[in-house]
């Protein structure tokens, strides 16, 4: 199996961001997240990168288990490999949530960050800026933004108190996730993170 030392000098002859996502995708899969093997595979495929020798030995062996009729192994409840990816996405999505609400907060030139709803509530005058001036009220602009959104297509809505979206800022574990494909997560029956921030039509916010 090539070394890390080997990959990062054929990375060299690849356009830069591929190269990256490939090596993060990589401890995606070695930590077990289930949709980064995927995501690499589409990731070849859409950049025309021939397959990493580490990435067709993944591959080879989740086929080869499949058809010896192997489970993948978990301890207790909720450690299924689906389950703690789902877990790992809805934390990343109210951080980047209150993030994004802080800065905005502080500058709302830098509305685009935001939560789609939140953007949204704004572009309306439901909420003025003037009315946000410290982190709690980031925090509760932020909740406000994701309650009523889903993560898991059959899952529940993601309603998040400004108490669970402190804690999400508090937490130190390396949880975070590179871009979620859109077509990977529909495979999986996720939503694309990255599709809940920004606003795709034209505002016109006073922005003075």
């Amino acid at each position: 199996m090539a070394s890390e030392s080997i990959l990062r000098e054929q990375a060299i002859n690849l356009n830069e961001k591929p190269a990256v996502l490939l090596l993060e995708f990589k401890k995606a899969i070695i930590r077990g997240d289930p949709t980064a093997i995927y995501q690499a595979i589409l990731l070849c495929s859409e950049h025309q990168i021939a397959l990493p020798e580490w990435l067709a030995d993944h591959l080879l062996k989740l086929t080869a288990d499949y058809h010896l009729g192997k489970k993948p192994s978990w301890k207790g409840a909720g450690k299924r490999p689906l389950i703690v990816i789902r877990r790992r996405i809805e934390n990343e999505v109210r951080r980047r949530a209150v993030i994004a609400v802080r800065a905005w907060v502080k500058d709302k030139r830098s509305y685009q960050a935001m939560p789609t709803a939140c953007i949204r509530a704004w572009n309306r005058q439901d909420y003025r800026h003037s009315e946000f001036n410290t982190d709690y009220d980031a925090l509760d602009f932020a909740s406000l933004g994701l309650r009523d959104i889903k993560i898991q297509a059959d899952g529940p809505f993601l309603k998040c108190s400004t108490r669970t979206l402190r804690r999400a800022m508090e937490d130190k574990n390396d949880n975070h996730l590179p871009n979620l494909s859109g077509r990977i997560a529909s495979v999986f029956g996720l939503t694309d993170p990255d599709t809940l921030f920004g606003y795709d039509k034209p505002l016109k916010p006073s922005l003075k």
